[in-house]
């Protein structure tokens, strides 16, 4: 165990709200939160105690606690009663940010599904991939997506469309499902090699847990809060206004559901929702809810940070600002603790296959390490190993291997990936990093070809393979270079059969074969061949290096 602060470590005693003891969880020893609800969906209905509170702001659309549960209710209803839906089945959610999301999400685990997170940005055929890789028995989509999966041969799967959801106000009785703390709850895709994305399933326990991490989290910032006010966290928190986060993050990331509206759901908070981002639309909405809690990555908060109405709009309601998705870029923090002085910056690590945060770092402890990606979080283990997995010392660098409770279950379908992934209960993460004496991680490399731009999954493999189809394209290769809005953005360098092919023309050709947020940001034309190392592969870092000392000239 990673080091723990004084006063994390006290709420995880004997006796105190987040107890923790010992458990055998599918044959691993791990720690565990002794009064941790058993399933998602029991952690989700303690929510309803929240009422008459408002719960979900989408454009002129607004819920309560009561009226997206009873909306939840009913739905799961139709699902078990009038779909048979049996326990332990999967369906597929694919919508953009919607009330109807989310009411789909708790209706599926209410019933005893699995919700499946289609990435709704993807292609018709990405889409329809992900469906059948994960055994899906029903879709749940809005009206672009299901055009998109209709046209597809071989998606024939009965589908939902997000306006018919809860269209029938005779109520009926939610379902009573049995489910355990280790069964499938849902599943989240990450970016593979292979040109398609693996599911990542995740249980019950596994979501309870990252949720309770965050929860621990707020409360330990509360007490520190509280201790500097000289009052008791209950006086403190009876002062507050109820909390209100802005979803910017897709709710099929793990950011988005798990950080943002699982936690904002469980604590009784209030989400507010972007039909699509906008940095005067949120400094709009930040204004009119008076929200207090802003997630995003570089670019959001770039855009924020930099617009020139930005004085304009009354901010003052922001208690805490985080960056997700990537590194926080120093440039970045400075700016925003100069504009928000009273805000709480926040910044982490995590991935899909960990259920959100393995590390986190707000306020004083970011500052005091704005390089790391935050301290090691008390429920998680870390190993820092070499390449013949043996255990580093305390400042070297290596791959970073996770063991905990908040560990994906299994690649759906994928025993050889998950073999691959797992060395007995560690997690082998890919990324590269080290551990410093307190406990704060710094993330340095990644082993895996990926780039994250705008805090989304670029595999370059996949953008390689898409580009190599045009016809008089010899020779790609695709990297990131840091981007001060986007964090990174990618390039592609290419080598044509002949020299009538352009990069206007070849960037034409991406945009038809590939997602919006997969296409190069710069394609850059090379008239001679890459050299090749002894694998007859090119040399990715060198042709990186060259690019950026300008020996490719401007990407045009």
């Amino acid at each position: 165990m990673s080091q723990i602060d004084p006063i994390a470590e006290a709420l995880m005693d004997e006796g105190a709200p987040f107890e923790v003891v010992e458990q055998d969880v599918r044959g691993k020893r791990l720690r565990v939160f002794k009064n941790a609800p058993v399933t998602l969906t029991d952690a989700i209905d303690q929510a309803r105690s929240h009422g008459d509170a408002e719960f979900i702001v989408s454009g002129d659309q607004r819920l309560t606690f009561n009226q997206f549960f009873a909306a939840s209710d009913r739905f799961a209803a139709e699902l078990v009663n009038g779909h048979g839906l049996r326990p332990g089945e999967s369906v597929a959610i694919c919508m953009k940010n919607s009330a109807e999301w989310m009411i789909s999400f708790v209706a599926i685990l209410k019933a005893g599904g699995v919700a499946v997170l289609v990435n709704s940005r993807g292609t018709g055929e990405t889409l329809c991939q992900a469906i059948a890789d994960t055994d899906c028995v029903l879709v749940l989509a809005d009206k672009k997506r299901a055009d998109m999966i209709s046209r597809k041969e071989g998606c024939g799967l009965p589908i939902i469309l997000a306006a018919d959801i809860d269209k029938n106000p005779a109520p009926k009785d939610a379902p009573v499902v049995a489910r355990k703390a280790d069964d499938h709850a849902a599943m989240f895709f990450t970016s593979g090699t292979t040109g398609f994305a693996k599911a990542a399933v995740t249980s019950h326990r596994a979501l309870v847990t990252g949720t309770m991490n965050t929860q621990m989290a707020m409360m330990t910032v509360f007490m520190k809060m509280a201790a500097a006010y000289n009052i008791d966290v209950e006086t403190l928190k009876s002062q507050l206004p109820q909390s209100c986060a802005l979803l910017i993050f897709p709710l099929f990331h793990t950011s988005g559901c798990s950080s943002v509206f699982l936690s904002t759901l469980i604590n009784g908070g209030k989400l507010v929702l972007m039909e699509r981002w906008s940095g005067e639309d949120a400094m709009r909405l930040i204004e009119q809810e008076r929200i207090t809690i802003l997630g995003g990555v570089p670019a959001t908060l770039w855009d924020i940070l930099h617009s020139k109405e930005r004085e304009t709009y009354d901010l003052s309601s922001l208690m805490s600002i985080s960056n997700g998705g990537q590194a926080f870029p120093r440039n970045l923090l400075m700016s925003l603790c100069e504009t928000f002085p009273n805000a709480y910056i926040g910044a982490g690590y995590g991935m899909t296959e960990t259920s959100g945060s393995v590390s986190q770092a707000v306020g004083e402890a970011l500052l005091a390490r704005p390089k790391a990606s935050g301290i090691i979080l008390p429920m998680v283990d870390i190993r820092i190993v070499n390449e013949d997995s043996q255990d580093l010392e305390t400042g070297a660098t290596g791959e970073i291997w996770v063991k905990g409770a908040i560990l994906m279950t299994e690649y759906y379908g994928r025993p050889e990936d998950t073999a691959n992934a797992f060395v007995g209960e560690w997690f082998k993460t890919g990324d590269v990093g080290y551990l410093d004496e307190d406990g704060y991680i710094y993330i340095v490399d990644r082993k895996t070809d990926m780039v994250i731009s705008g805090g989304e999954n670029i595999y370059c493999v996949e953008v390689e393979a898409a580009l190599t189809q045009h016809p008089d394209v010899l020779q790609v290769c695709t990297f990131g270079v840091p981007d001060d809005r986007l964090g990174e953005i990618l390039i592609a360098c290419f080598v044509p059969t002949d020299r009538s092919l352009t990069a206007e023309a070849l960037e034409a050709f991406a945009k038809e074969e590939l997602a919006s947020y997969h296409v190069p940001k710069h394609f850059v034309r090379i008239d001679r061949p890459f050299k090749l190392n002894a694998m007859s592969k090119i040399e990715k870092s060198k042709v990186r290096e060259r690019y950026l000392r300008g020996e490719y000239g401007l990407a045009r």
